[in-house]
């Protein structure tokens, strides 16, 4: 570059002659292509008198250039932290990791916090702010996935995002970015490498049904600068008291449109390595009784729904000397639940003498277990 003007004499005006100033526009186009937006030089540009003009022009482009391409989104890891989890932030221009105080509170982590015998002063993104800090967090176990767990130092910064994880995470061999493809990898305890990068959400507009309660927790949690368009509706209650869900309309075409699914099994059990056995008493007489009397509609139902066990392959006609009388219990909702009494045979059964499972037993059992 030196060299290339060199060969041009300087004046100690202002203004070059034409073919001086078209020369070292030419090379001033050269050069700051390499720093501005490529820009073809005009006949206007060329015929200018005042190099001081075409430079200040140049300048303004650097200065006011925009890439309409690199309009990629924030790269986001999806972490738990303490008591909460967060959408973190890479960001490869930071030079440390950054907490915000309401993330910190919101984790449950403010007896760690420790206080800087030197406090750093540290230029924001926008090139203008600064700020002091004096707080910082040793340590922090930070969950990528429930196998990935690293130690984490942060600093405490009064910012909108809720962790920065900068250079100081982002440099460890352990962690692969692709910034192409937009994918974030980091190494569990096995050694294998785990992406953990949140995708892109879907350009269409989503759609969810929340309650009044969680749209005020979220508008006071998160606190977006703008809602562009709410629709709230107010939502009837339903009745908690217990109903028949089968006269439903909703719930009988959920089951007409799963019949397949929701369709009762038919036919008896198929057999097991242990079969059931009731022993009786020695010398005892099959009980005999009389049938409870019933009225018009205990036999009606009676009658369906021994219809529809004998359909189902549940029951079949039987000519054994044991039997035992049915009757009807009347249900809250106004049906009737179909009982049968075994007081006679369960007065000649014998009874298991193997005691009852301590409870103690039972739940040292369950933690062992799980």
């Amino acid at each position: 570059m030196s060299e290339d003007f060199a060969c041009l004499p300087l004046l100690t005006t202002d203004c070059l002659p034409g073919p001086q100033c078209a020369a070292l526009c030419a090379h001033l186009h050269t050069y700051l292509s390499f720093y501005a937006p490529p820009t073809s030089p005009t006949d206007d540009e060329v015929a200018v008198g005042d190099i001081l003009a075409y430079v200040t022009k140049v300048a303004c482009e650097f200065r006011n250039q925009r890439y309409d391409d690199n309009n990629a989104s924030p790269l986001y890891v999806r972490i738990q932290v303490g008591q909460a989890s967060c959408s973190a932030l890479s960001d490869s221009g930071a030079s440390r990791n950054f907490m915000s105080q309401a993330f910190m509170q919101m984790a449950g982590l403010g007896a760690q916090v420790r206080r800087k015998a030197n406090p750093t002063t540290i230029k924001l993104a926008d090139g203008r702010t600064q700020q002091l800090i004096d707080l910082y967090i040793e340590a922090v176990p930070v969950y990528f996935t429930p196998h990935a767990c690293e130690q984490v130092t942060f600093n405490i910064l009064d910012t909108d995002f809720d962790i920065i994880l900068g250079m100081p995470w982002l440099a460890s061999a352990d962690h692969t970015v692709n910034f192409h493809r937009r994918t974030l990898s980091v190494r569990n305890a096995f050694g294998a490498e785990v992406a953990c990068t949140i995708p892109l959400p879907h350009p269409l507009i989503r759609c969810q049904v929340v309650t009044a309660k969680s749209f005020r927790a979220t508008c006071a949690y998160e606190q977006p600068e703008e809602i562009d368009l709410c629709f709230l509706r107010t939502v009837a209650v339903a009745d908690s008291s217990p109903t028949d869900l089968s006269s439903d309309p909703r719930v009988v075409r959920l089951l007409d449109e799963f019949a397949d699914i929701f369709e009762s099994p038919t036919g008896v059990v198929p057999d097991r390595p242990i079969s059931h056995e009731i022993i009786l008493e020695a010398c005892v007489v099959p009980p005999k009784g009389c049938i409870y009397p019933m009225s018009e509609e205990e036999l009606e139902v009676l009658r369906a729904q021994l219809d529809d066990l004998l359909a189902k392959g549940w029951i079949r006609p039987s000519g054994s000397p044991y039997g035992a009388p049915v009757l009807f219990v009347r249900k809250k909702n106004k049906d009737l639940r179909l009982c049968i009494d075994y007081h006679k045979l369960n007065a000649q059964t014998v009874k298991n003498a193997g005691p009852l499972p301590r409870i103690d037993d039972l739940l040292g059992r369950r933690e062992v277990f799980f």
